[in-house]
């Protein structure tokens, strides 16, 4: 029966996630952040938002040869905490090492995956049917990222676009239309979306709150999960009527209500979900296609942001 090596499945996921092209921040580190045995038979693999102290202990409970995450370990200083350095985080590095765990990490190419990412997945569920992208962020891809990827047609992903300063940039949310949706509605349709992932007394917030806008129609949505809520204004030059993503400044709230844009915000973490159970999905039809026999599985871990 045919089986795949943690390094095969490795690049099998980087390239499908094309980390060696899209611009992100220095501290995201796509790819690998922990590498253990390549050559070695992967049988379980389990994704996450977050590589937290919780997350890997539970991924290491389940027997996983890799772990995926949207945020992996370096957001903090930009690097890997060494394992007894004396760091907050250097007991996630230990556990893992400890225990032989791939830590696979996918910041914005979670994001901006065409089908598979958190913007595409929300809009889908929401009922929305994508038209664009909108949303720029810049930076580089990370190095060493293209050590690991096998060349394929990139052609439906957003444009990089190469900038005055040396870096890169790219569209990463969503532009999707609706049709006779409310704004209640569409918060309701949010909130089933992610309530799952949601802890309690966690729920959609909706700005502007006294502007009795609930029954407008929305025909455009832009979408950019995480912390895009500031982007009132750039949601406005695409035309959008709603803009959802997980949170947003204090300054949001003030342009939503001067605007008559609305705002969802759904949990930096909440919205943020729905991508790596995507990928534990798309993972389990790949195992089945090309019989490796892989336990994949999403790990839940709301955090109540």
């Amino acid at each position: 029966m045919p089986k795949t090596t943690i390094g095969e499945l490795t690049r099998t996921i980087c390239s499908e996630y094309c980390v060696h092209l899209v611009p992100d921040s220095s501290r995201a580190w796509n790819g690998p952040q922990i590498i253990s045995n390549l050559d070695e038979q992967c049988n379980v693999v389990v994704t996450a938002t977050d590589a937290s102290l919780e997350v890997i202990q539970r991924a290491v409970d389940l027997n996983a040869d890799i772990l995926i995450c949207h945020h992996g370990l370096t957001w903090t200083n930009g690097n890997i905490s060494l394992p007894n350095s004396g760091d907050l985080e250097s007991p996630r590095t230990q556990l893992a090492i400890e225990n032989n765990l791939t830590i696979i990490g996918l910041h914005l190419p979670m994001d901006a995956h065409p089908t598979l990412g958190n913007n595409a997945v929300l809009s889908d569920k929401i009922g929305a049917e994508a038209s664009g992208n909108w949303f720029t962020t810049k930076g580089h891809p990370s190095p060493l990222s293209e050590l690991f990827v096998e060349q394929r047609d990139y052609s439906n992903w957003p444009a990089i676009v190469e900038i005055e300063d040396g870096r890169k940039s790219m569209n990463i949310g969503i532009i999707s239309k609706l049709e006779s949706c409310t704004r209640s509605e569409l918060t309701s349709r949010l909130q089933e979306s992610i309530q799952s992932e949601q802890t309690s007394g966690e729920e959609v917030r909706c700005f502007p709150e006294d502007r009795n806008l609930e029954s407008s129609l929305v025909d455009v949505v832009a979408i950019c999960t995480g912390a895009a809520g500031g982007a009132i204004v750039d949601a406005m030059e695409f035309g959008a009527d709603v803009l959802i993503s997980g949170e947003g400044p204090a300054h949001a709230a003030i342009l939503a209500h001067e605007s008559g844009v609305g705002l969802l915000l759904g949990g930096h973490h909440a919205t943020e979900t729905v991508g790596p159970r995507a990928l534990a999905d798309w993972l389990n039809a790949e195992s089945d296609l090309r019989n490796w026999g892989l336990k994949v599985s999403f790990i839940s871990a709301p955090i109540g942001l």
